[in-house]
């Protein structure tokens, strides 16, 4: 008498039938609304422009930073031409109430564009 070893090939048919008969049953029950809703692209398309802008903005940051030449007012007027419509710049002068620290003034900027919003503060 012969010993089994595996599977005959009658079984593997018979479970690959079953487990495709389940996974299109899982598909089914919860649906494809996750992955194909045209809101969640288009938030996630938006974040992404807004995160885009805020890189150019950051870069335009360094760059100052590095030539030595960042002024806050300067900085906050440059934003302010250039993302005229989605851009809100704020100077902010942070005090200490108790003194330990310094004060400091900095640069908040909102970009928004419909529900999403991205805010990054910037020193001198």
């Amino acid at each position: 008498m012969k010993k089994g070893r595996g599977f005959t090939l009658v079984e593997v048919i018979i479970i690959l039938l079953i487990m495709a008969i389940a996974a299109v049953l899982f598909v089914s029950y919860l649906g494809t609304s996750y992955t194909r809703s045209p809101i969640a692209a288009g938030q996630v398309n938006r974040q992404y422009k807004l995160i885009e802008q805020m890189e150019i903005i950051t870069g335009a940051y360094r760059q100052a930073l590095q030539g030595g030449t960042l002024d806050l007012n300067t900085f906050k007027t440059y934003i302010d031409t250039t993302y005229s419509g989605s851009a809100t710049t704020e100077l902010k002068t942070i005090n200490d109430s108790t003194n330990t620290y310094t004060t400091a003034t900095v640069l908040l900027v909102t970009l928004t564009d419909g529900q999403q919003t991205l805010q990054s503060i910037f020193t001198q």
